[in-house]
C-alpha cells in the first residue's frame, strides 16, 4: 500500500531520514534488478554481494527512495546520494531491515494469518505440506512456502529459494491474505533465519523437527547451524509486540541437541517418536506404528488421550512427520480428532518418499534424502517396508560441504544392497572427483556388501541401471533431488528429473512387454 517515506519508516526511530521524507513509496527492493519507481532500495551487505555496489543501479531505475548502513553514509552522500533526486535514509544495521519495511507497505499481512513455520534437517517440506492440508481443512485455505513451491491459494509458481527474501515473503502472504487464505504454512531455513529474511514475522508456532549435518559449508559448525534454527523461536517471542498473543513451539522432545534450546517462557508442546528418558516431558507420544507399502497406522497418546491416525504416507521418517503435524494442530488448540481427520487425507508430497510401481513388480522411491542422516532414514524405512533387497542411486552437490560425502557413501554401504554412485548438482567441480570422494565412505565399511557399487556419472544412466536389476518385491532409492526438475552442470540449468526418467523408463518397458 502507498504511504510517504517518513511514515513507512517510523516504527523504527533509529531509521534516520536525511531527505524526501514525505515521498510516496508502495513497496521495498532489496534487488537492483527490481528497483522502480515508488520502490524503497534497501542496501545491505548479503552473504555474496553488498548492497550498498547496487545504489547506483538501483537509482538510475527509478527508485524512489534508498537507505544504505550508517557507516558507510557519509562516502555514499559525497560521491552519489547528494547528486540524485532520490530520498534517503540511514540506519544502524541494514540486515533484515527490508523485510520489516515490506511488512509494513503490505499491511502486515502475517497478522492476517494463523502463521506455522518449521525449521529443521529434515522433513520440513512434508510437514509444510502436511501443514497446509491440516490447516486448510481446520481453519480455511491455507498458502504455503517452501521448497517445492509457493502457493497463495490461487496460483503456484516453482519455488526460487526454500524461504523467500523478505519484499518476496510478505508479497506472497499478502497475495494469500488477498486470495482468501485464513492460514499459511512456510518453511524457514537456517539460511534464511541467519540472514534476518523474516523479518519481524509473527509466526502462530514455530516447529522444530531435527538436527543433523547439512549447510556446513555455510554454517561452518554444529553450535552455529543449531543456533541459526534456533532463533526461529525469537519469532514466537516477539509477537505480542507484533499484535499477537504468545505463540507455541513445537519440540521434537527426541532430538537431544534440541533439549539445549532455550525456550523461556513460551508455549511448548513437545512430541517423541521414540523412547526418551524418564525426565523428558513429551506431550504427544507414539505408542505403536504399522508400517507398510501402502500407509501407516500409528496410535499416539496425547495427554492421556488415545489417539489413532492413518495415513497414506509410507516409512518410519513420515512418522516423525506426521507426529510433528499433529503436535501444530493440537498446539493451535484444534479438536484431537479433527486434527487426525485432517491429516488421514494428506496426498503424496512431491519427491518426498514418491513411490513408482516398476513392470517387474519392484518399487521406485523418490527423495530429497542429500545428508546422511536423510538417507540413512530413507533406507531404513524401505527396509522396514520390504524384505527384498535395497537399492540406491545417489549422488553429493559440488561446491557444498564436502565432509558428508565419504558419510553418505558409508551410510549407503551400511544400508543398501546394491548402490549406483552417480552425479547429483556438481556445479563448478569434476563430477567423477565428487564420486571417488562418495567411494572412500564405501571402503571405509568392512562388510562385503560396501563392494556392491558401481559408478556411473550419467544420472539418467545410473537410474535406468538401477530400474532394470530390481526385481519383484524389491525397492531401489532415487535419493537426492527429489522433486527437482534440473542439474546444475558447470554453469548450466539442464534439465533433468528423476521421476520423469523413471515413467520413461516404465513406458518403454511397458511398450516393449
Amino acid at each position: 500500500m502507498e504511504m510517504n517515506f517518513g511514515e513507512l519508516c517510523s516504527p523504527w526511530p533509529e531509521v534516520k531520514i536525511v531527505s524526501g521524507k514525505s515521498t510516496m513509496v508502495s513497496s521495498v527492493v532489496e534487488d537492483s534488478r527490481q528497483a522502480g519507481p515508488g520502490k524503497v532500495f534497501v542496501a545491505a551487505v548479503g552473504h555474496g554481494a553488498d548492497g550498498h555496489d547496487y545504489i547506483q543501479a538501483a537509482v538510475e531505475a527509478g527508485v524512489s527512495a534508498v537507505i544504505v548502513d550508517e557507516q558507510r553514509s557519509a562516502e555514499l552522500r559525497a560521491a552519489l546520494l547528494d547528486t540524485q533526486p532520490v530520498a534517503w535514509a540511514t540506519a544502524p544495521c541494514t540486515r533484515g531491515l527490508s523485510a520489516r519495511l515490506a511488512r509494513e507497505c503490505e499491511g502486515r499481512p502475517d497478522s492476517r494469518l494463523i502463521m506455522a513455520g518449521i525449521t529443521g534437517t529434515n522433513g520440513k517440506t512434508t510437514t509444510a505440506f502436511l501443514l497446509q492440508e491440516l490447516l486448510g481443512r481446520l481453519q480455511g485455505p491455507c498458502g504455503l512456502l517452501g521448497t517445492i513451491r509457493y502457493d497463495d491459494g490461487k496460483e503456484q509458481i516453482p519455488a526460487p529459494l526454500t524461504t523467500p527474501g523478505g519484499p518476496m515473503l510478505y508479497s506472497w502472504l499478502g497475495r494469500m491474505v488477498n486470495q482468501g487464505c485464513r492460514a499459511a504454512a512456510m518453511e524457514v531455513s537456517s539460511h534464511a533465519l541467519d540472514q534476518e529474511r523474516p523479518g519481524e514475522l509473527a509466526l502462530d508456532v514455530a516447529v522444530m523437527t531435527n538436527l543433523g549435518r547439512d549447510h556446513l559449508d555455510y554454517h561452518g559448525d554444529m553450535a552455529t547451524y543449531l543456533a541459526a534454527k534456533a532463533r526461529i523461536l525469537k519469532l514466537l517471542e516477539d509477537r505480542p509486540r507484533r499484535g499477537k498473543p504468545v505463540g507455541t513451539a513445537i519440540i521434537n522432545a527426541g532430538e537431544p541437541e534440541l533439549a539445549s534450546v532455550p525456550i523461556g517462557d513460551l508455549d511448548v508442546v513437545r512430541f517423541a517418536v521414540a523412547e526418551v528418558s524418564p525426565e523428558t516431558p513429551v506431550d504427544l507420544k507414539l505408542v505403536s506404528a504399522d508400517l507398510s507399502l501402502t500407509g501407516t497406522e500409528l496410535t499416539l497418546d496425547w495427554r492421556g488421550q488415545q489417539l489413532q491416525l492413518s495415513s497414506p504416507l509410507v516409512g518410519r521418517f513420515n512418522v516423525e512427520n506426521l507426529v510433528a503435524s499433529l503436535a501444530v494442530g493440537l498446539g493451535l488448540g484444534f479438536n484431537a480428532d479433527d486434527c487426525v481427520s485432517a491429516l488421514a487425507g494428506i496426498r503424496q508430497v512431491p519427491g518426498r518418499m514418491e513411490r513408482f510401481i516398476l513392470p517387474s513388480g519392484g518399487l521406485a522411491v523418490v527423495d530429497y534424502a542429500h545428508t546422511h542422516d536423510a538417507l540413512a532414514a530413507v533406507l531404513k524405512a524401505c527396509q522396514e517396508l520390504s524384505d527384498q533387497s535395497i537399492n540406491v542411486v545417489f549422488g553429493c552437490g559440488g561446491d557444498r560441504d564436502r565432509g558428508k560425502r565419504p558419510l553418505m557413501g558409508a551410510v549407503a554401504a551400511e544400508h543398501a544392497d546394491l548402490a549406483w554412485i552417480t552425479s547429483d548438482n556438481p556445479r563448478s567441480e569434476d563430477p567423477d572427483s565428487i564420486c571417488r570422494e562418495i567411494v572412500a565412505g564405501f571402503d571405509a565399511v568392512s562388510q562385503a556388501r560396501a563392494h556392491l557399487r558401481e559408478v556411473v556419472v550419467d544420472r539418467t544412466q545410473a537410474i535406468e541401471a538401477a530400474l532394470a536389476r530390481t526385481l519383484q518385491g524389491d525397492v531401489v532409492v532415487i535419493a537426492g533431488k527429489g522433486h527437482e526438475d534440473y542439474q546444475l552442470v558447470g554453469d548450466q540449468i539442464l534439465h533433468l528429473d528423476d521421476r520423469e526418467v523413471i515413467r520413461h523408463w516404465i513406458a518403454r518397458e511397458q511398450n516393449h512387454g
